[in-house]
Protein backbone atom coordinates (compact mmCIF):
# COMPACT_ATOMS: atom_id res chain seq x y z
CA UNK A 1 0.00 0.00 0.00
CA UNK A 2 1.54 3.34 -0.90
CA UNK A 3 0.59 5.34 2.41
CA UNK A 4 2.12 2.49 4.27
CA UNK A 5 5.12 2.51 2.30
CA UNK A 6 5.58 6.28 2.93
CA UNK A 7 4.53 6.08 6.72
CA UNK A 8 7.05 3.12 7.47
CA UNK A 9 9.99 5.72 5.75
CA UNK A 10 8.55 8.03 8.13
CA UNK A 11 9.03 5.93 11.31
CA UNK A 12 12.39 5.18 10.01
CA UNK A 13 14.35 7.64 8.40
CA UNK A 14 17.70 7.35 7.82
CA UNK A 15 20.01 10.32 9.79
CA UNK A 16 20.56 12.33 6.63
CA UNK A 17 17.19 13.05 6.92
CA UNK A 18 15.59 15.00 9.41
CA UNK A 19 13.08 12.40 11.76
CA UNK A 20 10.24 13.28 9.93
CA UNK A 21 6.53 11.56 11.45
CA UNK A 22 5.77 14.35 13.69
CA UNK A 23 6.83 17.03 11.56
CA UNK A 24 4.99 15.67 8.24
CA UNK A 25 2.07 15.07 10.47
CA UNK A 26 2.12 19.14 10.77
CA UNK A 27 2.32 19.95 7.75
CA UNK A 28 -1.07 17.91 6.75
CA UNK A 29 -2.25 19.79 9.91
CA UNK A 30 -1.05 22.80 7.95
CA UNK A 31 -3.53 21.98 4.94
CA UNK A 32 -5.95 21.55 7.25
CA UNK A 33 -6.27 24.98 8.27
CA UNK A 34 -7.47 27.40 4.94
CA UNK A 35 -10.38 24.84 4.31
CA UNK A 36 -10.95 24.44 7.54
CA UNK A 37 -11.89 28.23 8.47
CA UNK A 38 -13.48 28.70 5.03
CA UNK A 39 -16.01 25.74 4.96
CA UNK A 40 -16.60 26.75 8.51
CA UNK A 41 -18.03 30.64 7.58
CA UNK A 42 -19.67 28.83 4.51
CA UNK A 43 -21.77 25.82 6.60
CA UNK A 44 -22.56 28.91 8.81
CA UNK A 45 -23.45 31.75 6.24
CA UNK A 46 -27.35 30.86 7.21
CA UNK A 47 -27.06 32.23 10.32
CA UNK A 48 -24.58 34.65 9.73
CA UNK A 49 -26.74 35.79 6.66
CA UNK A 50 -29.79 35.75 8.94
CA UNK A 51 -27.84 38.01 11.87
CA UNK A 52 -26.13 40.07 10.07
CA UNK A 53 -28.61 41.06 7.34
CA UNK A 54 -26.52 39.67 4.45
CA UNK A 55 -27.64 39.42 0.67
CA UNK A 56 -27.01 35.88 -1.49
CA UNK A 57 -24.85 37.48 -3.23
CA UNK A 58 -22.47 38.97 -0.05
CA UNK A 59 -22.44 35.54 0.95
CA UNK A 60 -21.18 34.57 -2.34
CA UNK A 61 -18.56 36.91 -1.96
CA UNK A 62 -16.71 35.75 0.46
CA UNK A 63 -15.46 32.86 -1.55
CA UNK A 64 -14.45 34.49 -3.73
CA UNK A 65 -12.53 36.87 -1.78
CA UNK A 66 -10.73 33.89 0.10
CA UNK A 67 -9.75 32.61 -3.36
CA UNK A 68 -9.15 36.04 -5.07
CA UNK A 69 -6.25 36.90 -1.94
CA UNK A 70 -5.05 33.34 -2.19
CA UNK A 71 -4.44 33.70 -6.23
CA UNK A 72 -2.92 37.14 -6.12
CA UNK A 73 -0.77 36.37 -3.30
CA UNK A 74 0.49 32.91 -4.34
CA UNK A 75 3.78 34.18 -5.87
CA UNK A 76 5.02 36.78 -3.41
CA UNK A 77 4.25 33.99 -1.09
CA UNK A 78 6.41 31.86 -2.32
CA UNK A 79 8.93 34.21 -2.77
CA UNK A 80 8.70 34.69 1.43
CA UNK A 81 8.45 31.13 2.37
CA UNK A 82 11.84 31.12 0.42
CA UNK A 83 13.45 33.72 2.02
CA UNK A 84 11.56 32.45 5.63
CA UNK A 85 11.94 28.67 5.56
CA UNK A 86 9.29 26.28 6.12
CA UNK A 87 8.89 26.57 10.18
CA UNK A 88 8.49 30.70 9.79
CA UNK A 89 6.05 30.47 7.25
CA UNK A 90 3.67 28.15 8.30
CA UNK A 91 3.22 30.01 11.82
CA UNK A 92 2.91 33.18 9.93
CA UNK A 93 0.51 31.37 7.68
CA UNK A 94 -1.30 29.87 11.22
CA UNK A 95 -1.36 33.44 12.72
CA UNK A 96 -2.90 35.12 9.67
CA UNK A 97 -5.59 33.15 9.38
CA UNK A 98 -6.04 32.76 13.12
CA UNK A 99 -6.74 36.47 13.36
CA UNK A 100 -8.96 35.98 10.11
CA UNK A 101 -10.86 33.73 12.12
CA UNK A 102 -11.18 36.16 15.05
CA UNK A 103 -12.31 39.15 12.90
CA UNK A 104 -15.02 37.20 11.75
CA UNK A 105 -16.54 35.90 14.82
CA UNK A 106 -16.18 39.22 16.58
CA UNK A 107 -17.30 41.16 13.60
CA UNK A 108 -20.64 43.08 12.92
CA UNK A 109 -20.95 43.10 9.59
CA UNK A 110 -20.09 42.73 6.13
CA UNK A 111 -16.59 44.22 6.17
CA UNK A 112 -15.57 42.37 9.00
CA UNK A 113 -16.17 39.51 7.62
CA UNK A 114 -14.88 39.75 4.14
CA UNK A 115 -11.67 41.23 6.08
CA UNK A 116 -11.34 38.04 7.68
CA UNK A 117 -11.86 36.14 4.96
CA UNK A 118 -9.25 38.07 2.93
CA UNK A 119 -6.94 37.67 6.03
CA UNK A 120 -7.60 33.49 6.18
CA UNK A 121 -6.97 33.31 2.15
CA UNK A 122 -3.92 35.44 3.27
CA UNK A 123 -2.55 33.27 5.27
CA UNK A 124 -3.19 30.14 3.58
CA UNK A 125 -1.01 31.51 0.24
CA UNK A 126 1.75 30.60 2.34
CA UNK A 127 1.46 26.69 2.92
CA UNK A 128 1.67 25.24 -0.23
CA UNK A 129 4.94 27.06 -0.95
CA UNK A 130 5.95 26.00 2.67
CA UNK A 131 4.88 22.46 2.33
CA UNK A 132 6.50 22.21 -0.89
CA UNK A 133 9.86 23.28 0.64
CA UNK A 134 9.22 21.02 3.31
CA UNK A 135 8.47 17.66 0.66
CA UNK A 136 11.64 18.65 -0.80
CA UNK A 137 14.27 19.14 1.85
CA UNK A 138 13.27 16.41 4.23
CA UNK A 139 12.75 13.43 1.68
CA UNK A 140 14.48 11.52 -0.53
CA UNK A 141 13.45 12.12 -4.67
CA UNK A 142 11.66 8.09 -4.49
CA UNK A 143 9.03 9.35 -2.03
CA UNK A 144 7.76 12.77 -2.96
CA UNK A 145 5.55 12.50 -5.32
CA UNK A 146 3.81 9.87 -2.47
CA UNK A 147 3.84 12.29 -0.31
CA UNK A 148 3.16 15.13 -2.02
CA UNK A 149 -0.32 13.36 -2.42
CA UNK A 150 -0.23 13.24 0.91
CA UNK A 151 -0.38 16.14 2.41
CA UNK A 152 -2.79 17.71 0.05
CA UNK A 153 -5.42 14.87 1.98
CA UNK A 154 -5.82 18.10 4.22
CA UNK A 155 -7.49 19.77 2.13
CA UNK A 156 -10.68 17.81 2.51
CA UNK A 157 -9.98 16.96 5.81
CA UNK A 158 -9.83 20.31 6.77
CA UNK A 159 -12.93 21.07 4.82
CA UNK A 160 -14.97 18.21 7.08
CA UNK A 161 -13.31 19.76 9.93
CA UNK A 162 -15.05 22.72 9.25
CA UNK A 163 -18.44 21.57 7.44
CA UNK A 164 -18.99 19.34 10.58
CA UNK A 165 -18.31 22.01 13.30
CA UNK A 166 -20.70 23.88 11.80
CA UNK A 167 -23.21 21.78 13.01
CA UNK A 168 -22.52 23.16 16.71
CA UNK A 169 -23.56 26.48 15.02
CA UNK A 170 -27.02 26.65 15.86
CA UNK A 171 -26.57 25.60 19.81
CA UNK A 172 -23.32 27.27 20.73
CA UNK A 173 -23.44 30.41 17.95
CA UNK A 174 -21.81 30.38 14.87
CA UNK A 175 -19.18 33.43 16.38
CA UNK A 176 -18.24 30.57 19.18
CA UNK A 177 -17.84 27.76 16.18
CA UNK A 178 -15.76 30.26 13.83
CA UNK A 179 -13.64 31.74 17.05
CA UNK A 180 -12.93 28.14 19.02
CA UNK A 181 -11.15 27.01 14.92
CA UNK A 182 -9.47 30.27 15.17
CA UNK A 183 -7.93 29.24 18.42
CA UNK A 184 -7.38 25.77 17.62
CA UNK A 185 -5.99 27.34 14.10
CA UNK A 186 -3.44 29.44 16.44
CA UNK A 187 -2.75 26.57 18.61
CA UNK A 188 -1.44 24.61 15.94
CA UNK A 189 0.51 27.36 14.91
CA UNK A 190 2.68 27.59 18.06
CA UNK A 191 3.60 23.82 17.32
CA UNK A 192 5.33 25.08 14.05
CA UNK A 193 7.88 26.21 15.64
CA UNK A 194 9.15 22.77 16.61
CA UNK A 195 9.91 21.70 13.49
CA UNK A 196 13.11 21.91 12.25
CA UNK A 197 15.23 24.75 10.55
CA UNK A 198 15.58 25.06 6.64
CA UNK A 199 18.83 23.38 5.58
CA UNK A 200 20.96 25.82 3.53
CA UNK A 201 24.48 25.71 2.05
CA UNK A 202 25.12 29.12 2.86
CA UNK A 203 23.32 32.19 4.17
CA UNK A 204 20.73 33.50 1.45
CA UNK A 205 21.83 37.51 0.70
CA UNK A 206 18.97 40.06 0.74
CA UNK A 207 17.79 40.89 -2.59
CA UNK A 208 16.81 44.24 -3.73
CA UNK A 209 13.16 44.53 -5.37
CA UNK A 210 14.36 45.13 -8.46
CA UNK A 211 16.54 41.89 -8.50
CA UNK A 212 13.28 40.24 -6.63
CA UNK A 213 10.78 40.95 -10.06
CA UNK A 214 13.70 39.70 -11.48
CA UNK A 215 13.73 36.33 -10.06
CA UNK A 216 9.63 36.05 -10.41
CA UNK A 217 10.38 37.37 -14.37
CA UNK A 218 12.62 34.04 -14.64
CA UNK A 219 9.81 31.92 -13.77
CA UNK A 220 7.46 33.45 -16.14
CA UNK A 221 9.87 33.27 -18.72
CA UNK A 222 10.22 29.41 -17.77
CA UNK A 223 8.00 27.96 -21.27
CA UNK A 224 7.89 24.33 -19.38
CA UNK A 225 7.00 25.89 -16.19
CA UNK A 226 4.19 27.70 -17.66
CA UNK A 227 2.62 25.03 -19.71
CA UNK A 228 2.53 22.61 -16.83
CA UNK A 229 0.84 26.06 -14.80
CA UNK A 230 -1.99 26.37 -17.39
CA UNK A 231 -2.57 22.52 -17.37
CA UNK A 232 -3.07 22.64 -13.71
CA UNK A 233 -5.22 25.86 -14.04
CA UNK A 234 -7.36 23.66 -16.28
CA UNK A 235 -7.78 20.83 -14.26
CA UNK A 236 -8.11 22.91 -11.44
CA UNK A 237 -11.16 24.68 -13.07
CA UNK A 238 -12.41 21.06 -13.82
CA UNK A 239 -12.74 20.11 -10.43
CA UNK A 240 -14.46 23.68 -9.23
CA UNK A 241 -17.08 23.05 -11.71
CA UNK A 242 -17.73 19.44 -10.07
CA UNK A 243 -17.90 21.45 -6.91
CA UNK A 244 -20.24 23.97 -7.95
CA UNK A 245 -22.86 22.46 -10.37
CA UNK A 246 -22.56 18.53 -9.27
CA UNK A 247 -25.70 18.48 -6.77
CA UNK A 248 -27.84 20.64 -9.22
CA UNK A 249 -27.20 18.58 -11.76
CA UNK A 250 -27.89 15.35 -10.46
CA UNK A 251 -31.20 16.97 -9.30
CA UNK A 252 -32.14 18.41 -12.61
CA UNK A 253 -30.16 16.12 -15.18
CA UNK A 254 -30.52 12.88 -13.17
CA UNK A 255 -33.57 13.22 -11.37
CA UNK A 256 -32.08 12.79 -7.73
CA UNK A 257 -33.34 14.31 -4.74
CA UNK A 258 -30.71 16.41 -2.72
CA UNK A 259 -29.81 13.98 -0.09
CA UNK A 260 -28.83 11.51 -2.66
CA UNK A 261 -27.14 14.26 -4.71
CA UNK A 262 -25.37 15.59 -1.86
CA UNK A 263 -24.10 11.84 -1.28
CA UNK A 264 -22.84 11.74 -3.91
CA UNK A 265 -20.88 15.09 -4.10
CA UNK A 266 -19.85 13.76 -0.36
CA UNK A 267 -18.54 10.19 -2.59
CA UNK A 268 -16.61 12.56 -5.08
CA UNK A 269 -14.34 14.50 -1.63
CA UNK A 270 -13.72 10.93 -0.27
CA UNK A 271 -12.80 9.38 -3.48
CA UNK A 272 -10.23 12.15 -3.91
CA UNK A 273 -8.67 11.68 -0.36
CA UNK A 274 -7.44 8.25 -1.90
CA UNK A 275 -7.11 9.53 -5.38
CA UNK A 276 -4.68 12.01 -4.02
CA UNK A 277 -2.07 9.62 -2.27
CA UNK A 278 -2.81 7.01 -5.24
CA UNK A 279 -1.37 9.10 -7.52
CA UNK A 280 1.59 10.05 -5.64
CA UNK A 281 2.53 6.60 -4.70
CA UNK A 282 2.03 5.48 -8.52
CA UNK A 283 4.55 8.78 -9.88
CA UNK A 284 7.10 7.38 -7.88
CA UNK A 285 6.82 3.58 -7.89
CA UNK A 286 5.27 2.92 -11.01
CA UNK A 287 5.79 5.80 -13.35
CA UNK A 288 9.59 5.96 -12.09
CA UNK A 289 9.16 9.64 -10.32
CA UNK A 290 7.65 11.36 -13.61
CA UNK A 291 4.75 13.34 -12.25
CA UNK A 292 4.07 14.60 -16.14
CA UNK A 293 3.14 10.75 -17.62
CA UNK A 294 0.77 10.44 -14.38
CA UNK A 295 -0.76 13.77 -14.77
CA UNK A 296 -1.38 12.37 -18.95
CA UNK A 297 -3.30 8.85 -17.72
CA UNK A 298 -5.47 10.83 -14.74
CA UNK A 299 -6.48 13.99 -17.54
CA UNK A 300 -7.45 10.57 -20.21
CA UNK A 301 -8.86 9.45 -17.49
CA UNK A 302 -10.79 12.58 -16.06
CA UNK A 303 -11.65 13.29 -20.01
CA UNK A 304 -13.54 9.85 -20.20
CA UNK A 305 -15.45 10.65 -17.11
CA UNK A 306 -16.43 14.10 -18.25
CA UNK A 307 -17.59 12.95 -21.47
CA UNK A 308 -19.49 10.34 -19.35
CA UNK A 309 -21.28 12.87 -17.55
CA UNK A 310 -22.62 14.29 -20.53
CA UNK A 311 -24.60 11.13 -21.50
CA UNK A 312 -25.94 10.43 -17.68
CA UNK A 313 -30.02 10.70 -17.86
CA UNK A 314 -32.84 9.96 -15.34
CA UNK A 315 -33.02 6.39 -16.73
CA UNK A 316 -29.32 5.56 -16.59
CA UNK A 317 -28.40 7.27 -13.60
CA UNK A 318 -28.26 5.30 -10.59
CA UNK A 319 -26.04 2.78 -12.83
CA UNK A 320 -22.99 5.59 -13.95
CA UNK A 321 -23.14 8.09 -11.72
CA UNK A 322 -21.42 6.19 -8.74
CA UNK A 323 -19.06 5.02 -11.13
CA UNK A 324 -18.11 8.62 -12.57
CA UNK A 325 -18.42 10.34 -9.57
CA UNK A 326 -15.73 7.78 -8.14
CA UNK A 327 -13.86 8.32 -11.37
CA UNK A 328 -13.81 11.66 -11.44
CA UNK A 329 -12.87 12.19 -7.68
CA UNK A 330 -9.43 9.94 -8.09
CA UNK A 331 -8.69 11.76 -11.34
CA UNK A 332 -9.26 15.43 -11.89
CA UNK A 333 -10.45 16.43 -7.88
CA UNK A 334 -7.04 14.74 -6.91
CA UNK A 335 -4.56 16.25 -9.08
CA UNK A 336 -2.81 19.12 -6.82
CA UNK A 337 -0.42 17.21 -5.19
CA UNK A 338 0.93 15.26 -8.55
CA UNK A 339 0.67 19.19 -9.96
CA UNK A 340 2.95 20.40 -7.37
CA UNK A 341 5.46 17.92 -7.81
CA UNK A 342 5.77 18.48 -11.38
CA UNK A 343 6.13 22.11 -10.87
CA UNK A 344 9.62 20.90 -8.36
CA UNK A 345 10.47 19.46 -10.75
CA UNK A 346 10.70 22.05 -13.60
CA UNK A 347 11.93 24.59 -11.27
CA UNK A 348 15.52 24.84 -9.50
CA UNK A 349 15.39 24.20 -5.70
CA UNK A 350 15.93 27.80 -5.21
CA UNK A 351 13.14 28.86 -5.88
CA UNK A 352 10.88 26.13 -4.99
CA UNK A 353 8.39 27.99 -2.99
CA UNK A 354 8.24 30.47 -5.63
CA UNK A 355 7.37 28.23 -8.32
CA UNK A 356 4.88 26.67 -6.39
CA UNK A 357 3.73 30.19 -5.82
CA UNK A 358 3.41 30.34 -9.75
CA UNK A 359 1.62 27.14 -9.74
CA UNK A 360 -1.21 28.18 -6.96
CA UNK A 361 -1.61 31.48 -9.31
CA UNK A 362 -2.26 29.71 -12.59
CA UNK A 363 -4.63 27.23 -10.29
CA UNK A 364 -6.91 29.43 -8.65
CA UNK A 365 -7.43 31.35 -11.70
CA UNK A 366 -9.18 27.99 -12.80
CA UNK A 367 -11.26 28.07 -10.04
CA UNK A 368 -12.26 31.38 -10.47
CA UNK A 369 -12.81 31.31 -14.41
CA UNK A 370 -14.60 28.05 -14.84
CA UNK A 371 -17.64 28.09 -12.96
CA UNK A 372 -18.96 30.98 -14.10
CA UNK A 373 -17.60 29.89 -17.79
CA UNK A 374 -19.60 26.50 -17.32
CA UNK A 375 -22.57 28.36 -16.17
CA UNK A 376 -22.52 30.61 -19.08
CA UNK A 377 -22.65 27.47 -21.47
CA UNK A 378 -25.57 26.40 -19.42
CA UNK A 379 -28.33 29.37 -19.05
CA UNK A 380 -27.34 30.25 -23.41
CA UNK A 381 -27.55 26.56 -24.30
CA UNK A 382 -29.63 25.09 -21.86
CA UNK A 383 -28.11 21.78 -22.03
CA UNK A 384 -25.66 20.68 -19.21
CA UNK A 385 -24.36 18.05 -21.63
CA UNK A 386 -23.17 20.72 -24.24
CA UNK A 387 -21.29 22.38 -20.70
CA UNK A 388 -19.83 18.93 -19.51
CA UNK A 389 -18.68 18.32 -23.55
CA UNK A 390 -16.93 21.41 -23.21
CA UNK A 391 -15.28 20.56 -19.68
CA UNK A 392 -14.07 17.79 -21.22
CA UNK A 393 -12.41 20.12 -23.78
CA UNK A 394 -10.67 21.97 -20.78
CA UNK A 395 -9.39 19.02 -19.64
CA UNK A 396 -8.13 17.76 -23.00
CA UNK A 397 -6.54 21.18 -23.95
CA UNK A 398 -4.42 20.63 -20.32
CA UNK A 399 -3.69 16.69 -21.63
CA UNK A 400 -2.27 18.38 -25.18
CA UNK A 401 0.15 20.97 -22.85
CA UNK A 402 1.56 18.25 -20.96
CA UNK A 403 1.82 15.90 -24.13
CA UNK A 404 4.05 18.61 -25.85
CA UNK A 405 6.79 18.52 -23.16
CA UNK A 406 6.27 14.90 -22.66
CA UNK A 407 7.41 14.38 -26.75
CA UNK A 408 10.15 16.95 -26.31
CA UNK A 409 11.74 15.09 -23.04
CA UNK A 410 11.69 11.50 -24.93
Amino acid sequence: MPCFHALGFLMSAPDHFHPVWPGFGLVVGAHCLGAMNLLAVLACSPLIAGELGLSAVEIGLIASAYSAALGALSIPAGRLADSLGVRASLFLAAMIIAAGALIIATGVGFGAVLWGIVLCGTGYSLVNPAAGRAVLQWYPPELRGTLMGIKQTGVPVGGAIGTLSAVLAPGLGWQAVIGGLGAVTALLGLMFVLLPRDRTSAPVARKTLREEFDAIGQLFRNPVLGRNNLASGLTNGGQFILWSYLTEFLRLGAGFGLPLANAFLSVLHISSIGGRVLWGWLSDRVMRGDSRVTLLVLAAIAIAGFVGMAVVTPQNALLIVPVLAIALGVTICSATGVQLALTLQSSCREQAGSAIGYNMLATNIGGVIAPPAFGLVLELSGSFALAWLLAAGSVGLAFGLLWIDHRRKR
